[in-house]
């Protein structure tokens, strides 16, 4: 072989080479979590859910879940928080489950929960209502979630909060503001 050719040869090996990624590994396709921060881990937390079963935050490990905190009581923003996600729950059920926690243990137990449920067509293996004790419903909202401050809960809030498939907040989306639901429902839209 002449000289010429065996330069080309080396030439389009080098050239070739050069187009892999550096490390050698394959390049890893983007996620809508890689677009999102980190803002803070969610421990396991238990409750009851509408069925009376037991609820554990850990059983949502390896799925991407929605929080939301709610009262069956409410008259103004619950209804309307509730609506909107009865509508990204029938659109997003295959991709990401749902779990609204009463923030009115006393009133709201299981069968309370349930009748509550059926309103918005909620099935219980995609979306839990859940009551746990106040004390516990605080701690949660506040160290876990980041809705309110523990010292002083409002108890209350329009905000869905995202949560990753390891247990991770990866945002806050206003159930009030229609920007911020579309923005909620895009990322939903792009996860496998």
């Amino acid at each position: 072989m002449r000289l010429s050719g065996i330069i080309g040869v080396l030439s389009l090996l080098i050239a070739l080479a050069a187009c892999q990624p550096s490390d050698g590994n394959v390049v890893r396709t983007k996620t809508p979590w890689d677009t999102l921060p980190v803002l803070r881990g969610v421990s396991s937390f238990s409750g009851v859910d509408q069925d009376s079963a037991t609820f554990s935050a850990e059983a949502m490990r390896g799925r991407a879940w929605i929080a939301s905190f709610f009262f069956t009581r409410c008259q103004t923003v619950c209804p309307a928080l509730n609506n909107v996600l009865a509508g990204i729950n029938r659109e997003f059920a295959s991709k990401v489950s749902f779990v609204s926690l009463t923030s009115d243990p006393e009133n709201d137990v299981p069968s309370v929960l349930r009748e509550y449920a059926r309103q918005y067509g909620a099935e219980r293996t995609t979306w839990a209502f859940v009551t746990m004790p106040l004390d516990s419903m605080i701690a949660v909202s506040g160290n876990d979630l980041g809705l309110v401050s523990p010292s002083e809960p409002d108890l209350h809030s329009t905000r869905f909060v995202l949560i990753d498939t390891a247990m991770q907040v990866r945002g806050y989306y206003d159930s009030a503001d229609p920007a911020d639901v579309a923005k909620l429902r895009n990322i939903l839209k792009a996860l496998p």
